[in-house]
């Protein structure tokens, strides 16, 4: 990188910019470092090889709001974990349809959703694999564990990434794509518009997910016994206890006010995530231990995301982006087609570029010029662009997929075979429901 000069298309900056996003990736994916390492070291070479311009320019990562909110997000999450409250909601679907093993997987998958739309994915991701992990303690066979728990460790984190497009505040990716969009605009998607999109996308999805999975990989049938003992040890206490009625009412009023920035311009939702957080840990409430959130919080990935969103930024300044927007053809075609097109490029690039966020950040302003040069709007497609960064399970390499992947119960071609038609069923869903709600929701 250092000896290839620039040219009139990108300057050497921007060559080095890419060749630095490369060698990330391979670090990312190769794992040699913990991910906290890896952010650290790149940050330190971004001005040393003449990427970044100063240090501060390396470090702009840390300057951006949305690494507050990642804090705060695990800071919620460990409110939900350091209490019954999801164990309570999977145990009242499983008595309500766990009669055999695929109703239990429905159950934990439709739960891992319902949490991942109020919380970070990652987080999420841990509480399920660790219910998903103890229910294959019930089977004795080790052959039947292992086939049981490929179906059952790939589901959670399809469930997870999938119920994260239902709102705004589920994870770092909707988070940036909604920066992007300030960014380029100058306004933002509401919330309540992301819901009405984003719910209806998730709830076809989490259980045409499932039905894949079963299909192709077949877990082995359980008795009625092994579902009321795995409920037994679970261990949900019969009565509600009072930080879960605390939980339940903070966050109540969290989703009021997020779901309030709508029409009130002054609410900010990551100010409702931090401080919503903090009146959690207040002693009085008994609700969530100041400590336990100290301990909870997920070092990797808040340096991971700085790093990333250093990276982003200098993609931008250095004219990566800017040459990307240049390459996309101009389409003028109706909305469905527009959208299926953006989709399946955004998939397609995911395979190159296996991590959601960087990708949101590398193509906002070309997805956003690409629309504009269409006729459309250009919430649409960073709205397809967030939706299909929170789906990159096709190969286990997001931060998501990795935590069940590195388990050992699946390959990457078993997540791949059952992914794939997902991904396409999601192109045609994203198409027709996009370009249908897009004008109905004032979009166009």
């Amino acid at each position: 990188m250092m000896f290839i000069p620039g040219n009139e298309h990108l300057s050497q900056a921007g060559i080095r910019t890419i060749c630095m996003l490369i060698s990330f990736l391979v670090m990312l994916i190769t794992g040699p470092f913990r991910m906290m390492h890896t952010g650290l070291i790149y940050m330190g070479l971004m001005p040393v090889l003449g990427v970044a311009p100063t240090f501060n320019a390396a470090l702009s990562g840390f300057g951006n709001p949305i690494i507050i909110f990642v804090i705060a997000s695990f800071g919620l999450a460990a409110a939900f974990t350091s209490i019954p409250l999801a164990k309570r909601i999977l145990v009242a679907l499983l008595r309500r349809f766990g009669k055999n093993v695929r109703s239990i997987m429905l159950a934990i998958m439709v739960s891992g959703g319902i949490i991942s739309g109020l919380i970070a994915s990652v987080p999420t991701c841990v509480v399920f694999l660790a219910i998903a992990l103890s229910f294959l303690e019930l089977f004795d066979d080790p052959a039947e564990k292992r086939r049981s728990g490929r179906a059952f460790l790939i589901a959670v984190p399809v469930s997870v990434m999938i119920g994260s497009i239902m709102t705004p505040i589920s994870g770092a990716i909707n988070l940036i794509a909604l920066d992007k969009y300030q960014e380029f605009t100058g306004s933002t998607i509401p919330f309540i518009q992301w819901m009405a999109l984003g719910i209806p996308v998730a709830v076809v999805a989490v259980p045409l997910a499932w039905w894949f999975i079963i299909k192709i990989h077949k877990p082995t049938e359980i008795t009625r016994d092994m579902v009321e003992k795995f409920i037994v040890e679970l261990n949900v206490p019969e009565k509600i206890t009072r930080p879960e009625i605390n939980v339940l009412i903070i966050t109540g009023v969290m989703m009021t006010l997020w779901v309030s920035s709508s029409w009130i311009d002054g609410i900010n939702v990551m100010v409702v995530a931090l401080l919503g957080v903090s009146v959690m840990c207040l002693p009085q409430l008994k609700t969530l231990d100041f400590d336990t959130f100290l301990n909870n919080i997920g070092w990797d990935p808040i340096f991971l995301s700085a790093a990333v969103l250093s990276l982003g930024d200098l993609m931008v300044s250095n004219g990566v982006s800017a040459l990307i927007t240049s390459l996309l053809p101009t389409l003028h075609v109706s909305t469905p087609i527009l959208i299926a097109f953006s989709a399946s490029l955004f998939f397609a690039m995911l395979l190159v570029i296996p991590h959601g966020p960087t990708l949101v950040i590398i193509m906002a302003a070309p997805l956003m010029t690409l629309a504009i040069n269409a006729g459309s709007s250009p919430a649409i497609l960073i709205l397809v662009a967030a939706y299909c960064a929170n789906c990159s399970f096709l190969i286990p390499l997001d931060t998501v997929t990795l935590l069940s992947y590195y388990k050992g119960y699946y390959s990457i071609k078993d997540i791949f075979i059952s992914s794939l038609p997902l991904q396409a069923f999601l192109v045609i869903v994203l198409a027709l429901w996009l370009g249908l709600m897009s004008r109905v929701i004032g979009f166009l």
